[in-house]
C-alpha cells in the first residue's frame, strides 16, 4: 500500500506529465510548418514565433503552467474563495490524501526538489 507521501508524490508527477506535455505543444506551435489541429489561434502563434526562441517561450510557458498548478493547489488547500471545503480521496481506502497537507506548499517543494534533480526516478 502506497504511503501519503507516495501518494503526493504520484499526483504531483503526474501534473509534471500534463504541464510538460502543454509546455512542448505550446512552444512547438510557434513554428510556421506546425499543423496545430488544437487551437484556434494558429496565425497569432506563427505571428508570435517569427521572433521568438522556442526554448525561450517554452521556459516562460513551463512557469506559466508552475504558477497555474500551484494556484490550483491553493484553491483546493482553501484560499481561494472555493465555497466549499474540497479534499483528495483515495478510492481504494477512502482516505484523504491530503489530511494535514499544503498542497500548494507540497508542489511547490516538489518542483524545486525536481528542478535540483533530487526526483529523478520519474
Amino acid at each position: 500500500m502506497l504511503s501519503a507521501n507516495d501518494k503526493l508524490n504520484s499526483l504531483f508527477q503526474e501534473l509534471e506529465h500534463i504541464k510538460e506535455i502543454y509546455a512542448d505543444l505550446s512552444a512547438g506551435s510557434i513554428d510556421t510548418n506546425s499543423k496545430m489541429p488544437w487551437t484556434q489561434y494558429k496565425q497569432e502563434y506563427e505571428k508570435f514565433g517569427d521572433g521568438t526562441d522556442s526554448s525561450e517561450f517554452r521556459a516562460i510557458q513551463v512557469e506559466l503552467i508552475e504558477e497555474v498548478i500551484y494556484s490550483i493547489m491553493e484553491m483546493l488547500d482553501g484560499y481561494k474563495g472555493l465555497n466549499f471545503e474540497a479534499d483528495l480521496i483515495d478510492k481504494n481506502t477512502g482516505e484523504s490524501v491530503i489530511q494535514n497537507i499544503q498542497l500548494h506548499d507540497g508542489y511547490r517543494e516538489y518542483i524545486e526538489a525536481k528542478k535540483k534533480g533530487e526526483y529523478l526516478n520519474e
